[in-house]
Formats: C-alpha cells, structure tokens, sequence
C-alpha cells in the first residue's frame, strides 16, 4: 500500500473535487463564524440588560429617597405656613436633580414592554413628566407671593397640598415600579 502526503493527495484530487472542498471549507468557516457572532452578540445583549436593570434599581433607589426629603420639606412648609410664619423658605427644592437617564434608556431599549402592561406604560410616562426641570418654579413663587402678602393663605396651601400629594404619588409609583420590574426578574437584581 502507497501512503500519500497531504501536498500529493491535493494535487491528485480532480478540479470538480478541489472546488468542493473549498466550498465546503468556506461554507463551514462562515457558518461557524456566524453562531459565534449571534453568541457574542447574545452574551452582550445579556450583560447590557443586566447592567441596565442595575443602574434602573439604583436610581430608583435614589429618586425615592429625594422625593422623601422633598415630601419632608413640603409638610414643614405646609406647617409654618398654617402657624403663619412668614420666614418659612423651601430651600433646596429642585427637581434637576431627579435622575431619568436610565429610565429612559429602559423605554428605548424596548425593556419596558417586556416588563409592564400598557397603562402602567402610561402612568410611568406620566410620572417622569411632572417631575420636569423647573417645575417647582411655581411653588417657590407662590410662596414668595404668600410671604409678601399677594396672595392668599389658603392659595398657598393648596399649592403646597397639592405638591404633597404629588410627591407621595411619585413615591408610591416608584415603589411599584420596582415591584413590577424587579418582582419579575430577581436574577438582575442580585
């Protein structure tokens, strides 16, 4: 029995049996190199989400805590001005600093869907837009108009109640939020 090497026994292959190689070689490198790329795009997409739903849970965790300051705020006020003290200021009341990003990047990613029903959808839309950039403007000027005596005692409490009231519903969403995001997927928060 004759043994070839490999350089003899490619060249004594036919040209039909040559292509066919080749394509079969060309054929499995692509198909290999494309599972690998849906495997590594799939890993990716994995740790993005993961990542994504963990810096979710900290602002969360982080608004709540704001909106409980600013709640405290607000019954103080709400206090000094039943007592009718003129010196009373809400300082450090600003909405700029409540943080959205990642729950922004939560709806363009299309994750919320996957995690709430429509109308939640809707609330959650509604709650991050009452908490805009200035919209405590109102209520500081109503309560500078109050301390100068332009407007009346009982138009700034309603201001004042009606933020509270505000607030609390930004704090219970949040808490719900989280209960419906996190109580469905307790793998990402651990």
């Amino acid at each position: 029995m004759v043994v070839e090497t490999a350089t003899e026994a490619v060249t004594n292959l036919s040209f039909l049996q040559q292509v066919c190689a080749t394509l079969i070689g060309v054929v499995a490198g692509f198909l290999f190199s494309f599972i690998l790329f849906y495997i590594k795009e799939l890993v990716s997409s994995q740790k993005k989400k993961k990542n994504l739903l963990e810096c979710l849970k900290y602002e969360f965790e982080y608004n709540l805590n704001l909106f409980k300051k600013y709640l405290g705020k607000i019954e103080e006020c709400i206090v000094s001005v039943n007592g009718d003290r003129k010196d009373t200021y809400l300082n450090r009341l600003d909405y700029s600093l409540i943080a959205a990003h990642f729950s922004r990047s939560f709806y363009s990613e299309g994750l919320i869907i996957k995690y709430l029903h429509v109308e939640n959808m809707k609330r959650w839309n509604d709650f991050l837009s009452s908490h805009s950039d200035g919209s405590e403007e109102y209520l500081l000027e109503q309560l500078e108009k109050w301390r100068k005596s332009e407007i009346a005692k009982k138009e700034i409490i309603t201001s004042l109640q009606l933020e509270e009231k505000l607030l609390k519903h930004s704090i219970e969403m949040i808490v719900y939020l989280k209960e419906q995001i996190f109580g469905q997927d307790k793998k990402s928060i651990k």
